[in-house]
């Protein structure tokens, strides 16, 4: 038996896969900002409005979510008139509130200079700054947490056993 250990190499990606990890990545943060709040050990020392405060964070980043949502779709080749249709809302209000989503003109581009340089400046994290420069980094992160979520559901939750759960299907 082998004490090696396996090196991981981020990979580099296109503007489309940094969406996609971009996109991850948000709903990472979504999840761990509810799950912070489930326990009830530190109500007692809640201050007024800080339920609210939460709630209003969690908004926020749903938005962020949002936005993400259309910039995968935009990547994806899905047209403003689906995408309004799936809001239900007019397409011109769609693409007047949502266009600068579309990120397709830097879909060629390297993720890390074209991509993940424009979703930086909306990062989610809980600490300003700490989303990491290199979205083939956040994907090897986003692989550990997925796996680390996974196996602590019931059930055999898909993507649970596979080693590389985000970075196996960019």
């Amino acid at each position: 038996m082998s004490d090696e250990v396996a090196i991981r190499v981020a990979p580099e990606l296109d503007g489309r896969q940094t969406a996609r990890v971009g996109y991850a990545n948000v709903c990472k943060e979504i999840a761990d900002h509810a799950a912070g709040k489930v326990a009830t050990r530190d109500d007692a020392n809640a201050a007024p409005g800080d339920f609210i405060e939460h709630a209003l964070q969690g908004q926020r980043m749903w938005l962020e979510q949002l936005h993400r949502s259309i910039t995968q779709e935009r990547m994806n080749g899905t047209s403003w008139e689906t995408i309004a249709g799936k809001m239900r809302l007019p397409v011109a209000q769609v693409r007047n509130q949502f266009e600068h989503c579309d990120l397709n003109h830097l879909a060629e581009e390297n993720g890390e200079t074209g991509v993940w340089r424009v979703l930086a400046e909306t990062c989610v994290a809980p600490i300003p700054g700490m989303c990491d420069s290199h979205p083939g980094k956040v994907a090897l992160e986003l692989d550990d947490w997925y796996r680390a979520y996974a196996t602590g559901q019931p059930g055999d939750p898909a993507g649970a056993a596979t080693p590389n759960p985000v970075t196996a299907h960019l």
